[in-house]
């Protein structure tokens, strides 16, 4: 991309981000959206030479982790107190099916074939918000523009029907969002600086706050509001929501069991990036091999074990390309083991479909390739530090030499 060009695209999303009107978090949440799966580099987003679709139901799917906590907490996401129009659909399907976090959500709606009650709310809800999306952000998103609605994103029609049995299903009849080429580079190149704890998020966080203030101001309250801190204690803060920084979200408890029994049976489990064996359950960690900081996956090809020593120096850092393929053989022994599995096979072939590639016939190599490749991705767009076992501290830069 020209320099030209990268500063047109700059400021088409600075303008967004900063001028153009906004009556809820919405066009936050489709751009935020937008940026993780591009970052995430899913294999539904298709290349058309000048331009790019991306499945509307993995920007539903977004939504849904984005604003799950935001709704439990009560937290204003559109001016004169109206509601989502996805919130109360939502509420009446937690409620009825016990779905007591996004997690519990997550591994229904993931699935590869619901069950019968479940199946008609969870397509009726991924209709309401497709819907919400292609009405709402994707046509007024882009109108500084100047050039009217749609026009930042536009539409291929898709249509979610009665007759899909889960979500493979459904994201193969999705509407899709098409977006021009240069603005697709744009948000690959540039989306760790628009999304993070940078401009979206804290303008989301600007937008609740300044709603806590109108209501405080129309209840005639004369307390004077200082952050969302201190007028609910209790409550987790809206940066904390967004970032995902609580540690109850890192749900790995069937992965642990499954590796703690191996060890209680005296199965010898191995670190998968130092090689050492795990000879204790108190030895054992699951690590994100990807940081859940960054993607906030939690997926089963994610989750591998690790000596808690090795987790530890390990932290949020993302895998060298030296230390990926020193540790190939062990990740492809615990993938096999985990489509070999009765409990884990089923769920980690589709959480693989959904997240790395597309095939029904997944290949571990391909597999690799892709895990790889995301890996590559955030050192070299994003300036993020690598790690191996055997790699002294250094920054970045040299780091992301290896």
């Amino acid at each position: 991309m020209s320099n030209q060009r990268t500063e047109q695209t700059i400021l088409v999303y600075q303008k967004i981000i900063e001028q153009e009107s906004k009556t809820s978090t919405y066009k936050f949440a489709l751009l935020r959206a937008v940026i993780d799966l591009i970052s995430a580099q899913s294999p539904h987003i298709e290349d058309r030479d000048t331009y790019v679709s991306i499945p509307v139901l993995l920007i539903s799917d977004k939504w849904l982790f984005y604003y799950w906590d935001l709704i439990e907490h009560k937290y204003a996401q559109i001016h004169s107190e109206r509601d989502l129009v996805f919130k109360e659909q939502l509420i009446k399907l937690q409620t009825k099916h016990h779905l007591q976090n996004y997690w519990d959500f997550n591994r229904e709606f993931q699935k590869a074939n619901y069950t019968t009650t479940l199946k008609p709310d969870l397509v009726s809800l991924v209709k309401v918000l497709n819907e919400t999306i292609i009405k709402n952000p994707v046509k007024y998103i882009g109108t500084s523009m100047g050039k009217g609605y749609n026009a930042l994103f536009q539409v291929e029609s898709g249509r979610i029907t009665g007759n899909a049995n889960g979500y493979l299903d459904l994201l193969k009849c999705s509407p899709k969002i098409i977006v021009n080429k240069n603005h697709f580079e744009g948000l690959r190149l540039y989306g760790g600086l628009l999304s993070g704890a940078n401009s979206i998020i804290m303008n989301w966080v600007d937008f609740m706050y300044k709603q806590k203030k109108r209501a405080a101001k129309k209840a005639n309250n004369n307390e004077q509001v200082v952050s969302e801190l201190e007028v609910d204690y209790a409550k987790p803060t809206p940066l904390n929501i967004l970032l995902k920084s609580s540690e109850v979200n890192r749900e790995t408890q069937t992965i642990r069991n499954f590796w703690s029994e191996k060890i209680k049976s005296d199965t010898p489990v191995f670190c998968t990036w130092s090689g050492a064996q795990i000879k204790s359950e108190k030895e054992l960690a699951i690590d994100h091999a990807i940081p859940f900081s960054v993607i906030f996956n939690n997926d089963y090809w994610n989750l591998v074990p690790a000596k808690n020593t090795v987790n530890s120096s390990k932290s949020d850092k993302i895998l060298s390309k030296n230390q990926l393929f020193a540790s190939k053989n062990r990740i492809f022994q615990i993938w096999d083991t985990y489509r070999s599995a009765p409990e884990l096979s089923h769920v980690f072939q589709t959480q693989c479909q959904i997240s790395l590639v597309k095939e029904t016939e997944i290949s571990l190599e391909n597999l690799f390739q892709k895990f790889v490749q995301i890996n590559e991705g955030f050192v070299e767009l994003r300036g993020m530090e690598s790690w191996g076992v055997n790699q002294p501290r250094s920054n970045f830069y040299e780091s992301a030499l290896i």
